[in-house]
């Protein structure tokens, strides 16, 4: 089982990669299931409209931390 985490703020300067990683048809898990990553996001720099599209693709979301 491989864990595919990030850490920080999505915005329009890490989007692109998370889209071309993730909706790459011919990777899969060994069940078949599409690639899924969990995203540490922090408050600073983050674009929530981002946020929200990936948690609607299957995505998990965990506060990174408010300071």
């Amino acid at each position: 089982m491989v864990l595919i985490t990030f850490d920080d703020a999505i915005s329009i300067l890490n989007i692109d990669f998370y889209e071309e990683l993730f909706n790459n048809q011919s990777r899969f898990n060994p069940n078949g299931c599409l690639l899924r990553g969990t995203f540490y996001v922090s408050h600073e720099w983050t674009n929530y409209g981002m946020v929200q599209d990936l948690y609607a693709d299957g995505h998990e979301m965990a506060s990174h931390s408010v300071s």
